[in-house]
């Protein structure tokens, strides 16, 4: 039996520009990653949110969603902070912020209106998310079609099956993070040194 050939990158359809109806349908813990700008590393705790979007539809059927990477951070400054204030329809205060406070979960399920802008890198169109505020009182959203996801890296939390149904894509992001390294036991360069050596 021969293995097929790929389909290249993939058939990558981004949402719509414009404000879009939503449902958040994933909050997925992506750990500590190496980012790279303009010559400068970082390290930085990343987390991914995924939202269905109630008014667009693939040419199957499936409702089209949207996701966004961020970086885990209550700076003001942080893009987070401000989706997710305007999301609310309000500020966080001290209290909410730091353990015990506000938990990134609770928008797992959660409508908005998402706004999303376009972007052309080569050949490509990428979905930004512009911003985030809470869905008018007078819009009655239902249920997503889309089971919702959740995956945190603290080892209490952490669910290995949650984790397998992952994108391949998804788990490779965290498989090269320090805290699945540590629930794993595996250190993510040697991890990525044993993939490499191809033994067939």
């Amino acid at each position: 039996m021969f293995l097929p050939k790929g389909n290249g990158n993939g058939s990558y359809t981004p949402a719509p520009a414009g404000t879009h109806i939503a449902i958040c349908v994933k909050v997925v813990d992506l750990g500590t990653q190496r980012v790279e700008w303009q010559g400068d590393v970082k390290l930085q705790h990343k987390v991914l949110l995924a939202w269905e979007l109630v008014d667009e539809q693939m040419t199957d059927g499936r409702p089209v969603t949207h996701s966004q990477r961020y970086t885990l951070s209550s700076s003001d400054k942080s893009t987070l902070r401000k989706h997710l204030e305007g999301w609310r329809g309000k500020k966080f205060s001290d209290a909410e912020l730091g353990p015990g406070g506000f938990d990134i979960k609770s928008v797992l399920g959660k409508p908005c209106s998402l706004i999303v802008s376009h972007n052309t890198r080569g050949d490509r169109v990428y979905a930004n998310t512009d911003g985030i505020g809470p869905v008018p009182k007078s819009v009655k959203v239902g249920a997503p079609q889309n089971a919702p996801i959740y995956l945190s890296l603290e080892p209490s939390q952490f669910d290995p099956a949650v984790f397998a149904g992952l994108s391949e894509g998804l788990k490779q992001v965290i498989m090269a993070s320090p805290e699945y390294s540590r629930l794993s036991g595996v250190d993510g360069a040697a991890a990525e040194a044993v993939e490499d050596e191809v033994p067939f």
